[in-house]
């Protein structure tokens, strides 16, 4: 498959980030916890069973796409009523399964699809055309689902491009030690040419990797590489004014790429740092927590995991999550930046840092029991709970009044 690289990763990249200074310094800021305000509206006889993707449209509908019950639907808010988009198939228009939903300017959505590696365009409630130039992208990217995309159809990616020895090069990036984030020179809707290297990054292969049986994890056949649940990677994101956030996990920071090519370095962003003992990692392993007073973790395997870090992270990677790529990386109301941070047997409940254009901290928002963050409004947050048989309940919540002045 061919690469889609152009870098421009070279002496005058290294010199730009060496000579451009932060344009402030955030080593006074704090962490502020804020709860998540109560629902304004929460869908009452329907529930969903893996969103990957919400977006509002301008009469307060909701677009939502479900990757088990492979169908995007729309959602009226005023009547409840709940109806499926589009069809599934391989014909103009058609998609099998729903990915993420990008916003593109009014109510035009991308629609992607990973099973097909296509994309459709949505106005509205209507699926108009399958884009044809986004299915090249796709392809390119091995895979890999965007990383964000711009109203005018450029789109961000991700690829490694250094892999543990024992890893034959052009696996799957969350093996990688390092990472390249990819920025399209043309467009979804027009031919999008080559890419260019906006950012290197570390990836999560770096603290090791491991091939496991997977006889050993009570399943049948073969074999499969393995890491630790708490290796963690840079992440990026493209927001549809075209500013691009890229998170880095060590030092924990946000810098921001202006839609001009301008770099906006962040300082290091506080968190409290967690040491890791087996408790935490038997957390990170299964996602239950410990008993009060057990000392072990039970059968959670340790010994089939290599290279755990020396501390909590502040993100990681998450598969099955609802976030592209299962990073921790989502847009917020007024541009600014979600990042969901790593839950730890003391702070097991969703918790999102909310980071503004300067790279500052403004406040974390704490969510209860088994709330996500899917997607934001103009001024609201979707959110999604889930129950004991793993289905899950839509709500919105206003923008906490905290951070009303970043909309």
């Amino acid at each position: 498959m061919p690469g889609p690289i152009v870098s421009t990763i070279g002496p005058s990249w290294i010199t730009v980030i060496l000579l451009s200074p932060p344009i402030v310094q955030l080593s006074a800021q704090q962490e502020v916890l804020i709860d998540l305000p109560p629902a304004i509206w929460t869908l009452q006889d329907r529930q969903f069973s893996m969103v990957r993707g919400i977006r509002e449209l301008a009469d307060g509908r909701v677009l939502v796409s479900d990757a088990i019950e492979r169908f995007l639907y729309v959602v009226d808010r005023s009547s409840e009523s709940v109806q499926s988009i589009g069809t599934h198939g391989d014909g103009p228009g058609e998609y099998w399964e729903p990915g993420p939903l990008y916003a593109l300017g009014g109510d035009s959505t991308l629609l992607t699809d990973p099973i097909t590696h296509r994309a459709v365009l949505v106005v509205g409630d209507r699926v108009v055309e399958t884009v044809g130039w986004a299915s090249e992208i796709l392809v390119q990217l091995r895979g890999e689902e965007l990383w964000g995309v711009s109203r005018d159809g450029r789109v961000l990616g991700v690829e490694g491009f250094v892999y543990p020895r024992e890893v034959a090069p052009h696996s799957s990036r969350v093996l990688a030690d390092s990472l390249r984030i990819l920025l399209s020179r043309g467009s979804v809707f027009d031919t999008p040419g080559s890419f260019d290297t906006i950012a290197a990054l570390g990836g999560q292969g770096k603290i090791g990797v491991k091939r496991v049986q997977r006889s050993e994890f009570g399943m049948a056949g073969g074999s499969f590489w393995v890491k630790s649940p708490l290796a963690t990677e840079g992440q990026a994101w493209l927001f549809p004014d075209a500013w691009i956030a890229v998170a880095h996990p060590d030092p924990y920071r946000v810098d921001w790429r202006t839609p001009e090519g301008q770099w906006i370095f962040g300082a290091p962003l506080p968190f409290t740092v967690v040491g890791l003992n087996r408790r935490e990692k038997c957390f990170a392993i299964t996602g239950n927590l410990p008993d009060a007073g057990a000392q072990g973790g039970g059968g959670c395997r340790l010994e089939l995991y290599p290279g755990w870090p020396e501390h909590m992270p502040p993100f990681v990677w998450k598969p099955w999550s609802a976030t592209p790529g299962g990073i921790a990386l989502q847009p917020a109301p007024g541009g600014m930046l979600l990042i969901q941070r790593t839950p730890t047997v003391d702070a097991p409940e969703a918790r999102y840092d909310v980071v503004d254009r300067s790279g500052a901290l403004r406040g974390t928002i704490r969510l209860r029991g088994h709330q996500a963050i899917v997607g934001h409004g103009h001024f609201a947050l979707y959110v999604v709970e889930k129950d004991s048989m793993d289905l899950l309940t839509l709500s919105s919540h206003p923008w906490p009044p905290q951070l009303a002045e970043g909309r």
